[in-house]
């Protein structure tokens, strides 16, 4: 009798007593660069080289709603506002676009970033204080604090854009940060002198180094670490490598996204306009950074978005794209589709090697990249931007690809800077001897 009471209790204990296992929770949303006008004077969405205007966000609002319409989260990697934007309705569109979005997803958790464009004082003018940022933060922190998320989003958001938050995966929390600071073409005519560049790293790292003995983090940013490929490949031509950071900044950036000490399961960022990732390793760890495509279809991409099915372990699963392709929307393809099931270094550390020695896997990519526009990844270039995703530092992508030098110049570029200097020295000794003598015939 003993032995069947101790069964019956067995049984009514794998019955009642074990932990469920979790449902999975609806997919994610992930945004970046929306470029949003209020001003453009057209009724149908943005055309390639436009940024998105009210057609094309209403349009993208939809189909992200059709998509998903219950996300847990939404999460926007920067630059709201578009290019050249009228400064003196930088807040006001701010505050327009948290009710939009509010509007479509009004159960959602925002996670947000500011972007180089997000600013009173111009492109790359990061704000420190101010009106802006505290009409910002007042608008999207009944978004981003849903449910308690991030209770000191708007006091820590209208100083810099900084802020941490927790997410709805046990023991996973965001840090997000305003790398805006330590860009190449930073200017602080906003900051009026108060070193945003000198202060934001040193957060980072305190709010990563917060976390509890069991917390993740995931970090969100605008501007990824390492190099921008397409300048690289079609501004300069390789006769110059670009970072998108300052070069001391981006390499501290990148040490702290690595460091076993802060936990890193997971960077996001944008700014690039195009999908893509990168592997930030120290020693032999690598953790995957995603980078999140455009809505505005200025730089000739299709305007795209991604929802990402999140793990109970905090890791992504399989991301797919979707894209505005010819006057519509479509499902444009997925990890799968490159042989990758999980958004982890280990698939992407797999998938770079593919990448090496499948030109068809490199298509495959080069569509997913430019999310169905006008192809920038080519048979000519595709290892530029193959060496950008793993290779950060200037010295390491010029290694990879092959390419001589020091600092942003290579050595091929500092050959032909020299060669033309020598050419302008000659050109003016022979045209300071021909007024001589064109004197002294007068």
């Amino acid at each position: 009798m003993r032995v069947l009471r101790v069964l019956a209790a067995a049984l009514v204990c794998f019955m009642g007593c074990h932990e469920p296992v979790r449902a999975a929770t609806p997919p994610w949303l992930v945004i970046s660069d929306v470029h949003y006008t209020p001003f453009a004077p057209h009724r149908k969405p943005s055309r390639f080289g436009e940024d998105t205007d009210d057609a094309l966000l209403a349009s993208f609002l939809a189909e992200a709603r059709a998509v998903d319409p219950d996300p847990p989260v939404v999460i926007i990697a920067g630059d709201f506002l578009a290019h050249n934007f009228r400064l003196d309705a930088a807040a006001s569109t701010m505050v327009a676009l948290a009710k939009r979005f509010d509007a479509a997803f009004p159960r959602a958790q925002f996670v947000i970033a500011l972007g180089n464009n997000d600013s009173p004082c111009g492109d790359y003018g990061a704000p420190i204080d101010g009106t802006f940022l505290a009409a910002s933060a007042a608008a999207w922190a009944p978004l981003v604090d849903r449910r308690g998320a991030s209770p000191d989003f708007a006091r820590r958001f209208a100083h810099d854009g900084s802020y941490v938050a927790r997410l709805p995966v046990r023991n996973l929390r965001v840090v997000v940060t305003n790398d805006v600071f330590d860009a190449l073409r930073y200017g602080d005519g906003c900051a009026q002198g108060q070193n945003g560049a000198g202060q934001a790293l040193g957060r980072l790292q305190s709010d990563l180094l917060a976390a509890g003995p069991h917390d993740r983090n995931w970090m969100l940013l605008h501007i990824p670490p390492g190099i921008d490929a397409y300048s690289t490949t079609h501004l300069t031509h390789r006769l110059g490598v670009i970072p998108f950071l300052r070069p001391r900044a981006g390499d501290a950036l990148a040490a702290l996204v690595a460091d076993p000490r802060d936990r890193v399961a997971l960077a996001i960022a944008g700014h690039t306009h195009k999908f893509g990732y990168r592997l930030i390793a120290s020693g032999g760890a690598r953790v995957p950074m995603l980078l999140v495509p455009s809505v505005s279809p200025i730089f000739y991409n299709g305007p795209s978005f991604l929802e990402v099915p999140v793990d109970r372990d905090g890791a992504l699963g399989d991301v797919t794209e979707f894209s505005y392709v010819d006057g519509a929307w479509q499902r444009l393809g997925d990890l799968a589709s490159l042989g990758v099931p999980r958004f982890t270094a280990p698939g992407l550390e797999a998938l770079q090697g593919r990448l090496a020695d499948d030109a068809t896997l490199r298509g495959t990519f080069s569509l997913l990249y430019s999310g169905g526009g006008p192809a920038e990844i080519t048979k000519r270039n595709w290892r530029s931007y193959w060496c950008a995703a793993t290779n950060l530092s200037t010295s390491a992508f010029e290694s990879c690809t092959g390419q001589r030098g020091l600092g942003v110049l290579t050595g091929r570029g500092l050959e032909l800077a020299l060669a033309v200097l020598v050419a302008i020295v000659l050109a003016g000794i022979a045209f300071f001897f021909f007024l001589r003598g064109a004197r002294a015939r007068a």
